[in-house]
C-alpha cells in the first residue's frame, strides 16, 4: 500500500483491540477490549488504573433492538444471549484480539456473536478502506464482513440480499484465514456519515472452530494503484460450465489462482498460466475466486458454475 495510506488516521476505537489490560502497571480489565465490538456494550469500563468510568463505546452505540432480534431469531423468544465477541490473549503476534465463538449456553444451531461497531466522522461520497487480520481455527468457517450505512434492527435484509441489501456500502468473505492471520481490505463509497463494521461467523458453532481477529483499521481512500482492484480483471463467462476465462490489464505472470466454496474449503488452486482454468470438475453451485500476486495483493470475485 501507499505511504499515503498507510499514514492515513485509523478512525476505529481500539483498533488494536488492547487498549486494555493487566499488564505491569496497568489495572483496566482485558474483557473490556471486547465492548469495543459489542452491540450492547457494558455501562461502564475500568481505565488503566483500575477507576470506572462511563464506557466510550456505549456512548456512541447501543443496538439493543439487534441483540432483542438475534434472541427471536436464535431462541425463539426473548432471553439470555451472548452476542459479545470473546476477548482473548491470542491475537496476532501474541497480543490481545477479539474472537467469534459459541460456547454452548445457551445451545443453539449457529453461532449468535457478532463483531459491532458504529464508526462516526465519515464524508459522503469519499472512499474508505476497511482492513482486518483474522485467523480461523477449522477449515469451513469463513467471515463474513458487513461495512453498514445504518444501524439495522435485524438481519433479515442482509440474510435476504447479502452484499446487495441497500444497508451494505461494503462487503467481503474472509475464506483465506485458515491457520495463519491473514491481512484482508475492502474499499467502499460512505453513502451515511458513519459505518457499522458488522463481522459474523455462522460456522464457528464451538471452542474448536473458534475464529480470532486483530489490528482493524478503517481509513480514508483507497488502496493504492499497485494493489488489485476488481478492475484489473475480468472473468468470463459467468454461468461458466466447464472452461473460466481471465483477462487481466496487469503482467499475472505470478498470480495465483484458488477457488473455494461458500464453506471456505478450497476446491481448485493453479497458477494464472494463458488465462483459463478449467473447473469442468467441480459441481454446479456458487463458488468465489481469488487471485493473489506475488506482493500477497488479494481480490476475489464470485462465480457460478453450472
Amino acid at each position: 500500500m501507499s505511504s499515503n495510506f498507510m499514514s492515513a488516521q485509523n478512525l476505529m476505537l481500539n483498533p488494536t483491540c488492547d487498549d486494555h489490560g493487566t499488564s505491569a502497571g496497568t489495572m483496566g480489565s482485558t474483557s473490556d477490549n471486547a465492548d469495543a465490538y459489542d452491540m450492547t456494550p457494558n455501562n461502564e469500563i475500568l481505565d488503566e488504573a483500575g477507576n470506572a468510568i462511563p464506557s466510550p463505546y456505549q456512548a456512541v452505540w447501543d443496538n439493543d433492538a439487534l441483540e432483542d432480534w438475534l434472541e427471536i431469531f436464535y431462541l425463539g423468544s426473548p432471553g439470555s444471549l451472548d452476542e459479545q465477541p470473546g476477548s482473548t490473549s491470542d491475537g496476532n503476534n501474541g497480543t490481545r484480539g477479539v474472537k467469534l465463538y459459541d460456547d454452548g449456553s445457551p445451545a443453539i444451531t449457529g453461532c449468535s456473536r457478532r463483531l459491532y461497531q458504529k464508526v462516526e466522522g465519515l464524508t459522503i461520497g469519499n472512499e474508505y478502506t476497511f482492513s482486518v487480520e483474522s485467523r480461523s481455527e477449522a477449515t469451513g468457517t469463513p467471515s463474513e464482513v458487513y461495512l453498514l450505512n445504518t444501524e439495522i434492527a435485524e438481519e433479515t435484509g442482509i440474510n435476504d440480499n447479502g452484499e446487495n441489501d441497500i444497508s451494505v456500502d461494503g462487503y467481503m468473505e474472509i475464506v483465506n484465514d485458515f491457520d495463519v492471520f491473514t491481512t484482508n481490505s475492502v474499499t467502499f463509497t460512505a453513502t451515511n456519515t458513519f459505518v457499522v463494521v458488522y463481522v459474523r461467523s455462522l460456522n464457528s458453532v464451538d471452542s474448536s472452530t473458534e475464529v480470532f481477529y486483530d489490528n482493524f483499521s478503517l481509513v480514508e481512500g483507497s488502496l493504492s494503484t499497485n494493489e488489485f482492484s476488481k478492475a484489473d480483471f475480468k472473468m468470463y463467462p459467468n454461468p461458466v460450465k466447464s472452461v473460466l476465462n481471465i483477462e487481466t490489464n496487469i503482467n499475472a505472470v505470478n498470480v495465483n489462482v484458488e477457488v473455494f466454496s461458500l464453506l471456505g474449503k478450497r476446491v481448485l488452486q493453479t497458477n494464472f498460466g494463458e488465462g483459463t482454468i478449467d473447473v469442468s470438475s467441480l459441481t454446479k453451485g456458487l463458488y468465489l475466486v481469488r487471485l493473489m500476486s506475488e506482493n500477497n495483493a488479494i481480490t476475489t470475485k464470485k462465480i457460478i458454475i453450472e
